[in-house]
């Protein structure tokens, strides 16, 4: 069964092409990626407060503190985008490999985990094409392109421990890299006039941390019946100044030429997340989080835009869990998951913020008790046609391998 569901998702995905379209990403860094797992995408995209077992958390690294195994999650997505403008609809999407997770216990009784990993943060995927007919017989008809492509990437490693009163805390050292190409063309449907274009690219580089904070189950306080794994979470993204590299040049059908290269600094506003989660009955998971980033904030090249504000995201998410994990019944072992959330993005326009609502399914599936394959699907919408904008519904589907084996076993002698 987990064979035939593997095969049947990686054909589908593989045969998908193009890119994913976003015209709202020429701005700032483009859209933002919550969270890496599988699971959390299932669950809203945060999950701040959320202690597994399974699953190595991006956003909270005070969640390390019960690793018991080693892990290692492999992850994909697939992206696809329906764009509605004023007067047409176009759908693109594309394929992207979302980046790899490996940590492990150092020691279980001290709740010191560690991890490390590569992962996306930001993604820019935009292409926009207008055509325009002109009477002038020497200028005839011409299309403008606009195509903009990258994002940022974040390597990360960091480690967790448990401090008094069962409290985990958990640090990241995180380095970010990217690189941001825009385009802007014009061609010509004749011999005569030549076609040229414009490159910029931006190559930012820079440090920053992940700081996070995990309460132990505080219902051992409330002595709620049926209440179990009630938990508070919180964690701070902070960023260094991002040396900035740019280079824009012109090319056309007789000329390449470099027009400009320079540096200066990308200024990413801080990032805050809080969350909180409780199982009722031994078997229904919840989760509400917050997140907010002040983006009017961001700066390129110490300038600020006037289309970004301030933005945060609020998600819950609920996942009915297993009444046995070793039930010989393949999908008596199976997790299942929904999520909702509403996420006011960092892009505005003539006055009008652009908002996003999006609902989240997802499964775990076991390979074994140990491994499992998830997959998530994520519908989402933003924008509006008011003012000539434009109004985008989202297809998302992710997947993951997670594996937890019994490496780096200490033995008493």
């Amino acid at each position: 069964m987990i064979k035939k569901i593997l095969a049947l998702i990686i054909i589908t995905i593989s045969f998908t092409n193009a890119q994913s379209s976003s015209a709202y990403t020429r701005y700032g860094i483009g859209d933002l990626k919550y969270s890496f797992s599988t699971r959390y995408q299932g669950l809203g995209q945060l999950g701040v407060s959320l202690q597994d077992k399974y699953h190595i958390s991006t956003i909270n690294p005070a969640t390390w503190s019960n690793f018991d195994r080693t892990k290692i999650e492999f992850a994909l997505s697939y992206n696809g985008v329906i764009i509605n403008g004023s007067n047409n609809k176009i759908f693109s999407a594309e394929t992207e490999i979302e980046g790899v997770n490996f940590g492990f216990p150092i020691s279980t009784d001290l709740g010191i985990g560690f991890a490390m990993g590569l992962v996306p943060f930001s993604r820019v995927s935009y292409q926009s094409k207008q055509n325009f007919s002109n009477a002038d017989s020497l200028i005839y008809n011409y299309d403008l392109i606009f195509e903009g492509k990258g994002g940022l990437s974040k390597i990360f490693l960091g480690s967790s421990v448990k401090i008094p009163f069962d409290w985990s805390v958990g640090a990241t050292f995180d380095y970010y890299f990217g690189n941001f190409k825009y385009l802007s063309a014009i061609s010509f449907n004749n011999l005569t006039n030549f076609a040229s274009e414009y490159n910029l690219v931006y190559r930012p580089t820079g440090f920053g941390a992940t700081f996070g904070i995990l309460s132990p189950d505080l219902n051992k306080y409330l002595g709620i019946e049926n209440l179990s794994n009630l938990n508070l979470g919180a964690s701070v993204n902070y960023f260094s100044r991002f040396n900035t590299d740019s280079v824009v040049t012109s090319i056309s059908s007789v000329l390449l030429d470099t027009i400009a290269l320079y540096s200066d600094y990308m200024e990413l506003p801080i990032k805050f997340n809080i969350g909180l989660s409780f199982v009722l009955n031994q078997r229904y998971l919840f989760t509400f989080d917050y997140s907010s980033q002040n983006f009017s904030d961001f700066k390129l090249f110490s300038k600020t835009s006037d289309n970004l504000q301030n933005s945060f995201k609020v998600s819950t998410g609920f996942e009915l869990q297993p009444i046995n994990d070793l039930s010989p019944k393949f999908w008596e072992r199976v997790l299942w998951r929904v999520g909702l959330s509403f996420e006011k993005t960092p892009y505005k326009f003539s006055g009008i913020g652009i908002n996003q609502y999006s609902f989240f399914g997802g499964l775990s599936m076991p390979i074994n008790p140990d491994n499992l394959i998830d997959i998530s699907l994520q519908y989402s919408t933003r924008g509006t046609n008011e003012k000539n904008l434009l109004k985008e519904d989202f297809i998302r589907l992710n997947l993951s391998l997670v594996f937890n084996e019994l490496w780096f076993l200490r033995f008493d002698k």
